[in-house]
């Protein structure tokens, strides 16, 4: 767009050459930069076709930001000679159409606050001063008007620009509403399960292996009925801080909801690798926690998968963690049931 404007305006100052009689000479070159804006066109509708790598984007928006604030201060300061020349009949038609590309520049530069208000400043104020001081009464007054708008332009992309950042850190908060659960600020079922999609993309690109662990405390339920939820969220709590420390760089510790916890290791060449992963992150979970004064014991079971080994897509793997976790869930439980009968034998 900002290319467009530039070749637009460049065309209307040629037109007004040709309609002043002016030699070609004068105004020739003039036709080398709306040629150059329609090959900056072409090329930027090429790029668009396919994603911009994140680095470069830095590196883009200076260039064409220099470029525009350079290509105004350039026709500002060719606008204001030539309205002090009088070079055309129509002195005011060159300011005029200048500050319609200023503003339309800057409008589409409101994002970029510095940039757009550059725009607007080389852009109008030179050849509106030269106006007001150069012409006749009724371009002081039209350089006067030109001011005023490029103030009132000033200020509008002011507060476009401040409603914009608003707007972003609104979106932003929303986003981490949606994706964060609001006891242990974990990353919620939508968002874990995003990531282990997103992961599974990934391994089509042949990346190694990735593993995920379903966790689910035990006794969770009497901790709840016996010091209250107060108590039950504050060992949520903790049991979420600990996942968090006890996980790698690359992991992902989320949860599913209730007492139930997942973790999602990256980087998992095998299944001995991830049975000694679990295993340390379990060591690390279940020590004993203090809440409100008492302190209580930490217990897990535990049910894990490795993909592809154990399904090929996410629901499969899932299904497979799943079953192990309920199979530890029911051998932790016929265990403790034969300890309390033994107990019971013994007494």
């Amino acid at each position: 767009m900002l290319l467009a404007v530039a070749a637009l305006n460049t065309c209307i100052v040629m037109a007004v050459c040709w309609s002043n009689g002016l030699p070609f000479s004068n105004y020739a070159w003039m036709s080398g930069l709306i040629l150059y804006c329609c090959a900056r066109m072409t090329v930027w509708k090429r790029l668009l076709q396919k994603p911009i790598p994140l680095a470069k984007v830095p590196l883009i928006i200076k260039a064409n930001v220099g470029l525009s604030v350079g290509m105004m201060g350039f026709l500002g300061i060719t606008a204001s000679i030539t309205y002090i020349a009088g070079t055309f009949a129509y002195d005011t038609l060159i300011p005029v159409s200048l500050a319609f590309g200023a503003t339309a520049i800057a409008h589409c530069l409101y994002t970029l606050r510095p940039a757009a208000i550059g725009v607007l400043v080389i852009g109008i104020t030179p050849v509106a001063l030269s106006m007001i001081f150069a012409g006749d009464f009724n371009a002081k007054m039209l350089g006067i008007s030109m001011l005023s708008v490029e103030a009132l332009m000033i200020r509008f992309v002011a507060a476009q620009y401040d409603r914009l950042i608003e707007g972003l850190f609104l979106e932003q908060q929303i986003r981490e509403l949606a994706d964060t659960d609001p006891l242990t600020s974990l990353p919620n079922r939508r968002a874990i399960m995003a990531s282990i999609e997103a992961e599974l993309e990934c391994e089509s690109e042949q990346k190694p292996s990735f593993g995920i662990a379903l966790l689910d405390l035990d006794g969770f339920k009497q901790v709840n009925d016996s010091l209250g939820h107060h108590a039950g969220d504050l060992m949520l709590l903790g049991v979420g801080g600990r996942l968090a420390d006890a996980a790698e760089k690359d992991d992902s510790v989320g949860r599913l909801g209730g007492d139930e916890f997942i973790v999602l290791f990256r980087n998992v060449e095998s299944k001995a690798e991830l049975s000694a992963r679990t295993t340390a992150m379990l060591a690390a979970l279940c020590r004993p926690i203090d809440l409100d004064g008492s302190r209580l014991p930490v217990a897990a079971s535990l049910g894990y998968a490795l993909y592809p080994d154990d399904g090929q897509t996410v629901r499969e793997v899932m299904h497979v963690a799943d079953a192990a976790l309920y199979a530890e869930k029911r051998a932790s439980k016929a265990q403790a049931q034969t300890v309390a009968s033994s107990r019971q034998s013994a007494a």
